[in-house]
C-alpha cells in the first residue's frame, strides 16, 4: 500500500519561521484524507550553514574538471573552511534538530507514524510543497522520519498547480510518444556526457526507442522537441548554471562562440507542447539545474516530472546516478522509488563529496499521473513478434501457428511448470548440498557450476546465493562476491544481512549499515547469528560514537556467544574511551583468549590486546 503524504509549509522561510503547515495524509483504500497542523521556528542557523556548505561545493567542483556546472571565473569566491564533511554533517544535524521542535515533531511526525505504521513495510510519497526555493534548496533528506522510511521520497512541488488534461489514445492503444527518449547531449567539456546515454541504452534500449542529439544548435533543439510522435521522457546531459535565487537557468547544449544555451522562457512552450503529447519525465543531469524547474512549474500550467540537481556534482556521481535511475525504472519501480534507490545507491560517495546523495531532486505535482514504460518483447503478440523475426522474408506474411500445436505445447509447458514449482525446491537444497561437499574438498569449479544450478531450480532459496558468496569471496572476486550476498540478503537471509552490514562498516557507512542489521535481527532465530547481527550494531554505534549504545549491544553479543574475540575486542575498546581501564582489561584478555592468528581480523586484534596488555604489566 503506497502513503502520500501532502506537507505543505504555508507562508514563511528560515528567518521567520512557518506558523502554518498543514500535512495531508491519504492512501489508495481510504475514501478519504486526515490532517494535522503544526509549525515551524525561526532557524537562522540553517540558512547560515547552507551557504556555507553551497560555497564548499562550488570551490570544490571549480577545481575539477569533471564537474556539471558553469564556473563564472570572474566571481571571487573566498572559502575558508577545510573539512567540508563538518560543514554538511553540522547542517544536516541542525536540520534534524529543527525538524524535532515539538509543534512539528509531535503534531505531525508523531501523526504521521501513528497511521502509516511500520517504517520497513510502507511506501510513502512525501510531496513538499513550498514556493521559496531556498526552502526546496535544503537537503530535507536529513529528515529522520526519510531515513527510517527508507521506502519513501521527499518531492518538491509548487503550492499551486491545475489538474493534468487528459492524453488521449486511440482503441485502447498508447500514445505514438511511449517509450520514446530524446537524449540531448550539451557542452561536455571536461566531462563525459556519452557515458550517460550508452547506460540508458543498456537499461532500456530494448524497451524504448532513443533518440540522440549531440551539440545541437537552438534550432534544432527545439525542431526536436517539437516532433509529432512526441516523447516520453527528455534527458540533459551537459553543463547547466543558475542564479543564486534558483532561477534563471540555463542549459548549455553546444560549445559554439554564440547562440549556445537555452533558458527556462525557449523551453516552456516546447515543453508545455510535449506534455500534450505524452511527455512524463525531464530529467537534467547537470549542475544547479534546480533553477530549470523552479522557473517552469512557476507559470502555473501541467508539467512533467522534473529530476533536477541542487547543486554543482562530480561527473562521476551523475553518472553512478544515472546508471541507478534508469536501472530501477527498467526493473519496474514507482519514479519517486526509483529516485530513492538511485539516491540510495550514491551514499558510497559521502566520504569523498559530503551531501552527494542528496543532490538529486524530484520535482512533481501530486496529480501527474504515473511514468509507464514499456515492457520487454514480452509485450508484443505472437504474431508481431513473428512478424519483427522474420526480417526481409518476402510479402511478410505473418506465422501462423496450428491450434493442435499449439495445444500441445501449452500442455507441455504447464505440466512443465508444475513440474518445476514443485521439485524445484527439493532438488535446489540437493544440488547445493552437492556443491558444498565439493566446496569443502576444494573442487571449486564444481561446486560454483552447483551453487548456481540450485539458485535456478530454486528462485527463492538463499543459501546457494550465499554459498555462492562466500565461494567468490575466497578467489577474491569482490563484485561477483557483493552481488550474490546481495540476492542472498533480498531472499531473507540473515547471514547475508549480517555480512553486508560488517562490509558496510568497514567501508565506514555505519547508518547505512545499521538497516541491514535490523532485518538480520528481524528474521534469524539462531543464537550465532544474533550475535553477529548485535556485534555489527555494537561496532556501527561505536563508529558513531554512541558508546552505551555500543557497549549494551556488545555485551548481548557476549551473551549470545561468549567466545566472540571481535566482540571482545570492540568492547575493550569501548571501556577504555568510557574511563573503565579494569573492565577494558578484562575484555582484552578475553579476546586474547579466543582470538585465532590465522584469521586475519582477529590477528588484528591479538596485536591490539597484547599491547594493551604488556602496557598495564599483565603480560610479558
Amino acid at each position: 500500500m503506497t502513503w502520500t503524504v501532502i506537507l505543505a509549509l504555508g507562508s514563511g522561510n528560515l528567518q521567520e519561521g512557518f506558523p502554518h503547515i498543514t500535512a495531508q495524509l491519504k492512501n489508495q483504500a481510504r475514501p478519504i484524507s486526515i490532517q494535522f497542523k503544526g509549525s515551524l521556528p525561526p532557524a537562522p542557523d540553517v540558512e547560515v550553514l547552507h551557504r556555507r556548505w553551497k560555497a564548499v561545493c562550488t570551490g570544490l567542483q571549480s577545481s575539477r574538471s569533471a564537474a556539471r556546472i558553469k564556473v563564472n571565473h570572474a566571481s571571487k569566491t573566498h572559502i575558508s573552511e577545510s573539512n567540508p564533511d563538518a560543514i554538511y554533517q553540522g547542517l544536516k544535524k541542525e536540520i534534524q534538530t529543527w525538524l524535532k521542535t515539538d509543534h512539528f515533531y509531535s503534531n505531525i511526525e508523531v501523526n504521521l507514524r501513528t497511521q502509516i505504521g511500520n517504517p520497513s513495510q510502507a511506501v510513502v510519497q512525501i510531496f513538499l510543497e513550498c514556493d521559496d526555493s531556498q526552502i526546496s534548496e535544503l537537503p530535507w533528506d536529513a529528515w529522520i522520519f526519510r531515513e527510517e522510511y527508507r521506502h519513501s521520497e521527499i518531492i518538491r512541488s509548487p503550492s499551486e498547480y491545475t489538474i493534468p488534461p487528459q492524453q488521449e489514445t486511440k482503441a485502447g492503444t498508447y500514445l505514438s510518444s511511449r517509450g520514446r527518449i530524446l537524449c540531448v547531449l550539451g557542452n561536455s567539456k571536461g566531462i563525459d556526457v556519452k557515458k550517460d546515454k550508452r547506460i540508458i541504452e543498456k537499461c532500456l534500449g530494448e524497451r524504448c526507442q532513443l533518440e540522440l542529439l549531440d551539440n545541437p544548435t537552438q534550432e534544432e533543439f527545439n525542431e526536436r522537441l517539437f516532433d509529432e510522435k512526441g516523447w516520453q521522457i527528455l534527458f540533459f546531459a551537459g553543463h547547466s548554471d543558475s542564479d543564486d535565487n534558483a532561477t534563471n537557468g540555463r542549459l548549455h547544449i553546444n560549445q559554439n562562440p554564440g547562440n549556445n544555451t537555452i533558458k527556462v522562457e525557449d523551453l516552456k512552450i516546447g515543453v508545455k507542447q510535449a506534455s500534450f503529447k505524452g511527455l512524463q519525465l525531464l530529467i537534467f543531469n547537470s549542475c544547479s539545474s534546480l533553477g530549470l524547474a523552479a522557473d517552469l512549474v512557476a507559470q502555473n500550467y501541467p508539467l512533467p516530472s522534473i529530476i533536477v540537481m541542487r547543486a554543482p556534482i562530480p561527473d562521476q556521481i551523475a553518472h553512478d546516478f544515472v546508471k541507478s535511475l534508469f536501472k530501477y525504472l527498467a526493473d519496474g519501480e514507482p519514479l519517486f522509488l526509483a529516485v530513492r534507490k538511485a539516491k540510495d545507491d550514491l551514499l558510497r560517495w559521502e566520504s569523498r563529496f559530503p551531501g552527494a546523495s542528496g543532490i538529486p531532486v524530484l520535482c512533481q505535482h501530486p496529480n501527474f499521473e504515473e511514468l509507464t514504460l514499456p515492457g520487454g518483447g514480452a509485450t508484443k503478440s505472437l504474431i508481431s513478434a513473428a512478424d519483427d523475426a522474420a526480417g526481409d522474408r518476402p510479402n511478410k506474411q505473418p506465422l501462423i501457428l496450428p491450434i493442435d500445436w499449439m495445444q500441445r505445447a501449452a500442455k507441455s509447458l504447464g505440466i512443465t511448470a508444475i513440474s518445476y514449482m514443485l521439485m524445484g525446491p527439493i532438488l535446489g537444497r540437493v544440488v547445493n548440498e552437492i556443491g558444498k561437499t565439493s566446496h569443502s574438498q576444494g573442487q571449486l569449479l564444481i561446486a560454483e557450476k552447483c551453487y548456481q544450478l540450485a539458485s535456478l531450480l530454486n528462485l527463492n532459496y538463499a543459501g546457494s546465493y550465499y554459498n555462492l558468496a562466500t565461494l567468490y569471496e575466497s578467489l577474491n572476486e569482490k563484485e561477483y562476491a557483493e552481488k550474490a550476498m546481495k540476492e542472498a540478503a533480498r531472499r531473507g537471509s540473515s547471514e547475508a544481512n549480517a555480512q553486508i552490514s560488517r562490509s558496510l562498516i568497514l567501508n565506514n557507512q555505519p547508518q547505512e549499515a545499521l538497516k541491514f542489521i535490523a532485518r538480520c535481527l528481524e528474521h534469524t532465530e539462531y543464537d550465532g547469528v544474533k550475535a553477529a547481527c548485535f556485534k555489527n550494531r555494537g561496532w556501527a554505534r561505536f563508529k558513531q560514537k554512541q558508546y552505551d549504545a555500543a557497549e549494551a549491544d556488545l555485551r548481548i553479543a557476549i551473551g549470545f556467544r561468549g567466545d566472540s574475540p571481535e566482540a571482545q575486542c570492540l568492547l575493550a575498546q569501548v571501556l577504555e574511551i568510557k574511563g573503565k581501564p579494569q573492565a577494558a582489561l578484562e575484555a582484552w584478555n578475553q579476546a586474547l583468549k579466543y582470538s585465532d592468528y590465522r584469521v586475519p581480523k582477529q590477528d588484528e586484534c591479538i596485536q591490539i590486546a597484547q599491547q594493551r596488555l604488556q602496557a598495564k604489566g599483565n603480560i610479558k
